[in-house]
């Protein structure tokens, strides 16, 4: 199996259900999905095609379960940047992976805007600012329907870079649904009415949990930035 197939089935059983808590918003299943289709067909025009990396730079937001969504039914392989990380580091991992695209939250713009100019293979930067919303809106709601296989790549994550520079790692959609699964199994198990929460970057650790929320028709709760009191409260 792959993901995209995988999450459309969830949707088709779990469309009312709440998916995505944010700091302002909640959006069921078929909501969620929406946004994610949209941001696929943006991708699209941009002239992103299945196999194609993505990046991403943001926090725990609505951003991040878009690109999550979205790169999925793109087809898009995504590349996951971490937000505390420099410029320096975000252009190394852009260029390793060859990224054709990269999406950034406002408050991280100045970390990439202007890459495009040094990355040979990228392409676009787009900011989500004040005209995100507006911008993704006006994209097509028909879900493209691209066909990906089990063994077609999905993500590349970045080790830390503790010994030298960072080095991407590969995994494909079938190796993605394992490797999430195999993060659960010393885990309570999910139930419907579960919440999982995420304070730890979903471009990080905390990213493994989310599609398994997502495929057992739990909610995935999305804290924004970190910080302490919020996330305790």
């Amino acid at each position: 199996m792959d993901v995209p197939s995988l999450m459309r089935q969830a949707v088709r059983l779990y469309g009312d259900r709440t998916a995505i808590i944010t700091e302002d918003r909640t959006l069921t299943f078929a909501q969620a999905w929406e946004r994610g289709v949209r941001l696929a067909n943006a991708l699209r025009a941009l002239g992103v095609r299945p196999g194609d990396r993505v990046a991403g730079v943001e926090d725990n937001n609505l951003g991040a379960a878009d690109l999550f969504i979205g790169c999925a039914i793109a087809g898009a392989v995504r590349v996951p940047l971490y937000a505390r990380n420099a410029r320096r580091s975000h252009g190394h991992m852009l260029a390793q992976t060859a990224a054709r695209v990269v999406l950034a939250d406002a408050a991280y713009a100045d970390t990439v805007t202007g890459l495009e100019a040094e990355i040979r293979t990228l392409e676009h930067v787009v900011v989500r600012d004040a005209g995100y919303e507006d911008w993704l809106a006006g994209q097509s709601a028909d879900d493209p329907m691209v066909e990906v296989g089990p063994d077609d790549w999905y993500i590349i994550r970045h080790s830390a870079g503790t010994t030298g520079r960072p080095k991407g790692v590969g995994y494909t959609q079938h190796d993605w649904l394992v490797n999430c699964r195999n993060w659960f199994y010393r885990l309570a198990p999910l139930r419907m009415s579960s919440v999982v929460g995420h304070a730890a970057p979903i471009s990080h650790a905390s990213g493994y949990l989310w599609l398994p929320a997502w495929l057992h028709g739990s909610a995935n709760l999305q804290f924004g930035s970190f910080e302490p009191e919020k996330v305790l409260a």
